[in-house]
């Protein structure tokens, strides 16, 4: 299981409407736990992903690819706004980065 998690902090209102918006389920990293316990899971662990992760293997990369798909949708209005909805996200996660991250969560099912 894989989820976008809160991490430390009282969560800016711009970032927490955001999130809430697109993925309703964004939650703290112990209730995403309290959900796996609830349907039969015990936790094994659990592990954030770092900063350059988000950064050089994902955002960084999807920017280098704006230019090529816009030239391929003829910058057509649902491109343009596609490529507009990750430039917000990726302008968000620079601002507020401190205040969210990527959870890993490894569990077994209890018998």
């Amino acid at each position: 299981m894989s989820e976008i998690t809160w991490t430390t902090g009282d969560r800016p209102q711009e970032i927490e409407d955001y999130w809430h918006a697109l993925y309703p389920e964004i939650d703290t990293a112990s209730a995403k736990i309290q959900v796996l316990e609830r349907h039969g899971y015990s936790p094994v662990g659990y592990f954030v992903l770092p900063e350059r992760c988000w950064l050089e293997n994902y955002y960084r990369p999807l920017e280098g690819r704006f230019s090529g798909f816009l030239s391929r949708n003829a910058s057509s209005e649902e491109a343009r706004q596609v490529v507009e909805s990750e430039r917000r996200e990726i302008a968000l996660y620079e601002k507020y980065r401190a205040f969210y991250s990527y959870g890993f969560y490894l569990a077994r099912k209890v018998d």
